[in-house]
C-alpha cells in the first residue's frame, strides 16, 4: 500500500475457525493492547488479526508517529483496513469476516463501510466517537497551523481540540486520561507506554477531522448489504460517545445509510476502553456471543 508495509499478527484457532475478526485499533495506541481479546476470541473458535495503523506501533519511526501521509491521510488509514480485510479473506477463505473497530477505529470502520461492505459479514464498533460539526472548523485550523508550523509539526491546541474535553466530564480526575477507564491500572499503563498517547502531527489532526466528516456523510455510503449485522457498544460513562444524543446519532447515521440490522449496548460503570476495564471479561463474552449468533 502507499503507506508502506503493515505490521500485523494472526491469532489462529486449533480447529477451522467459525469466523475471523480483524481489529482496527484506536488513535494513539497499538495492536498489542488487543492480544488478550484476540486470545479470548481464539478460545471461542474465532480467528483474529491485529495490526498497527499507519503512523502507529513499534515499527513506526518515532518521527512518523501520528503521520498518515502528505495527502489523503484518512483514506490511507481506511485503505489499511481494506488490506487487512483482504488478508483475512486469503488466510481464512471459508470463514465469515468481521471488522472490529475501537474509537478512531470505528471512524475508519464507518468509512470502510461506504465502499467495501461486501468484504465483511458483520461489524462491531466499540466506543464510537459521535460526529461533531466543529470538526469542520478543526480542518481549517489544522490547515492553518500546518501551513505555519509544518505538516509534521505538533500543536497543543490541536491536541486539546481533538481529545481535551473528554476529561472534563470526569469528576475529580486523578490524571488527564481518567476518561479512558475506571480501571486505574489501565490508565497508568497507557501513560507509561511510549506507543500510547503520542500527539498526532498537524497534518494527522487535519486527517482526523476530515475523517469525522467522511464517516457521517450519507452521500458517501453505497450500501450493498442492508442486512449486514452491526453492533455499537460503549461504556455508559464514556464521554467520547457524546452522551445519549451522540450515541443515538451515530447509530442513526448508519441506519440512514441503508443498514437495517443495527444493535447497540451500553455498559454501566465503564468508560471509553471497555476492553480494559476490570470487568472486561463480560464485554469480551458478550461480543463473541453476538458475533457467533449473527454470522
Amino acid at each position: 500500500m502507499k503507506n508502506g508495509k503493515l505490521s500485523y499478527q494472526i491469532f489462529r484457532t486449533q480447529e477451522a475457525p467459525k469466523a475471523c475478526v480483524f481489529i482496527v485499533h484506536g488513535m494513539q495506541e497499538h495492536q498489542k493492547r488487543y492480544e488478550k481479546f484476540a486470545k479470548y476470541l481464539n478460545s471461542r473458535g474465532i480467528a483474529c488479526i491485529t495490526y498497527d495503523l499507519p503512523g502507529h506501533g513499534s515499527d513506526c519511526p518515532k518521527e512518523d508517529l501520528g503521520w498518515f501521509g502528505n495527502q489523503n491521510g484518512w483514506m490511507n488509514l481506511t485503505e489499511s483496513a481494506v488490506e487487512i480485510a483482504d488478508l483475512a479473506h486469503k488466510e481464512f477463505k471459508d470463514a465469515p469476516i468481521v471488522l472490529f473497530g475501537h474509537s478512531m477505529g470505528t471512524m475508519i470502520g464507518r468509512t470502510f463501510l461506504q465502499d467495501h461492505d461486501s468484504m465483511i459479514d458483520a461489524m462491531v464498533l466499540s466506543g464510537a466517537p459521535n460526529y461533531l460539526p466543529a470538526s469542520k472548523a478543526g480542518i481549517v485550523l489544522a490547515s492553518i497551523i500546518a501551513a505555519c508550523k509544518g505538516k509534521k509539526g505538533h500543536s497543543h491546541m490541536l491536541d486539546n481540540l481533538a481529545t481535551g474535553s473528554f476529561n472534563k466530564a470526569i469528576p475529580d480526575p486523578r490524571t488527564s486520561l481518567d476518561w479512558l477507564s475506571f480501571n486505574q491500572d489501565n490508565v497508568d499503563a497507557y501513560i507509561a507506554d511510549p506507543l500510547c498517547g503520542f500527539p498526532f502531527t498537524n497534518q494527522g489532526y487535519k486527517d482526523l477531522f476530515q475523517g469525522m466528516g467522511y464517516m457521517h456523510d450519507p452521500a458517501r455510503f453505497h450500501c450493498t448489504k442492508p442486512n449486514l449485522p452491526i453492533l455499537f457498544f460503549a461504556g455508559e460513562d464514556d464521554p467520547c460517545r457524546g452522551g445519549e444524543t451522540g450515541f443515538k446519532d451515530s447509530i442513526a447515521s448508519i441506519r440512514n445509510a441503508g443498514y437495517k440490522n443495527v444493535a447497540s449496548t451500553l455498559y454501566p460503570g465503564m468508560r471509553h476502553e471497555t476492553l480494559h476495564e476490570k470487568n472486561a471479561d463480560r464485554v469480551m463474552k458478550d461480543t463473541a456471543d453476538w458475533i457467533l449468533k449473527n454470522i
